[in-house]
């Protein structure tokens, strides 16, 4: 008897990138809303659960609009079980939070937005991700 095998394929039509800021994460969310008009607001946290039971929660800002959605995340988990060092994305361990865009607007320059990233005075070091590399980007799927 032949077996069948369910393949899994996500479309991962956002933009990624992780930046480097020795403050706390409502900090960032502030920053943005005063100085580039967003209106990020602090929701739930995000509960992951892996297997074995474990599970972790992320700190989570949310900015949406009619055509986008923009989320600030922070790379380490708050909350962790059995008091090991989580992170949303294990292998980029180096950056402290992470900001997703998930953009349908044709009038929106990432370019210039990235620009704006790095020039806010207490982000010391910011880059964008290439999802294909990463080997954990599935837990960016929520």
């Amino acid at each position: 008897m032949s077996k069948n095998k369910l393949e899994v394929v996500y479309d991962f039509d956002f933009s990624l990138f992780a930046l480097n800021a020795n403050v706390k994460s409502y900090k960032i969310a502030w920053y943005l809303n005063t100085n580039e008009g967003f209106n990020f607001e602090r929701t739930q946290e995000l509960d992951i659960e892996f297997n074995r039971s474990k599970h972790i929660n992320i700190v989570h800002y949310l900015h949406e609009d009619e055509y986008s959605k923009f989320r600030i995340l922070k790379n380490r988990a708050e909350v962790s079980e059995d008091s090991y060092d989580a992170f949303l994305l294990p292998e980029m361990k180096q950056f402290d939070y992470l900001i997703m865009l998930e953009n349908e607007s044709s009038t929106f320059d990432e370019n210039v937005f990235f620009n704006k990233i790095r020039q806010i005075p207490f982000v010391q070091f910011a880059i964008k991700v290439d999802l294909k590399t990463l080997k954990s980007r599935d837990n960016l799927i929520f």
